[in-house]
C-alpha cells in the first residue's frame, strides 16, 4: 500500500488559511483578483515563474491570512501566527468550508 500523499495535496494543506478555511481563501482570493489581476496591475513578469493567479493562491493568500490571524490574536508575531494557521486548517475545512451554494 502507497501512504504517500500527492503533491497537491500538500500544497493545499501547506497554503490553507487555517481556521478561516476554503470560505476565508475564497474571499482573499477573490478579493486579489480584483485588486491586481482585474486591475492588471499584477503581471506575469512580476510572477515569474509563477502565473499571478497561482501567485495570488499560493503566496499572498496564505500571507494575508497570517497577518489576519496576528490581528485576530491581538499584534501576535508572525511565526506565532503562522504556527496558528497551520494548526488550525483542519478545524477551518471543517467550520468554514465552501458549500455549493457559496460557489
Amino acid at each position: 500500500m502507497n501512504t504517500r500523499i500527492p503533491n497537491y495535496i500538500c500544497t493545499i494543506i501547506t497554503i490553507a488559511p487555517g481556521y478561516y478555511g476554503s470560505k476565508g481563501s475564497s474571499v482573499i482570493f477573490s478579493t486579489f483578483v480584483s485588486l491586481f489581476i482585474e486591475s492588471k496591475r499584477l503581471t506575469l513578469d512580476m510572477t515569474k515563474p509563477q502565473e499571478p493567479l497561482k501567485y495570488l493562491n499560493q503566496v499572498l493568500v496564505p500571507e494575508t491570512a497570517i497577518r489576519l490571524i496576528a490581528q485576530d490574536r491581538g499584534g501576535i508575531t508572525l511565526r506565532e501566527a503562522r504556527k496558528i494557521m497551520e494548526d488550525s486548517g483542519e478545524f477551518g475545512m471543517y467550520v468554514h468550508d465552501v458549500e455549493e451554494e457559496d460557489i
